[in-house]
């Protein structure tokens, strides 16, 4: 069990790192749109990889909270943030590539 909480933080860690700086580069990108043409054409994807890690970031949340607390819907969580890791990364790839 204590395997598992360190696996829940280290991910919700990541994410949260990943959205917050991604967060400020969403919002320099979004200040400084007109300044370059190609800043333009990079904003769906950055934008795009915000988004990820932000729902990311949310589900890890929950699924450390619930196996903190020992919630009934635990288990279901956990699984929840394995799909959402597999469909991120995915979604990722097809973000960037």
């Amino acid at each position: 069990m204590k395997a598992l909480q360190i696996f829940n933080v280290v991910v919700l860690l990541l994410c949260a790192t990943f959205f917050v700086t991604l967060g400020v580069v969403t919002l320099m990108y979004g200040y400084h749109l007109d300044a370059a043409p190609r800043m333009r054409a990079e904003w769906p994807k950055v934008s795009g990889t915000t988004a990820v890690f932000a729902v990311l970031t949310l589900i890890a949340y929950l699924t450390f909270w619930s196996q903190r607390r020992r919630f009934a819907w635990r288990w279901p969580a956990q699984v929840g943030l394995l799909v959402a890791l597999t469909v991120g990364a995915q979604l990722l790839l097809k973000i960037l590539s």
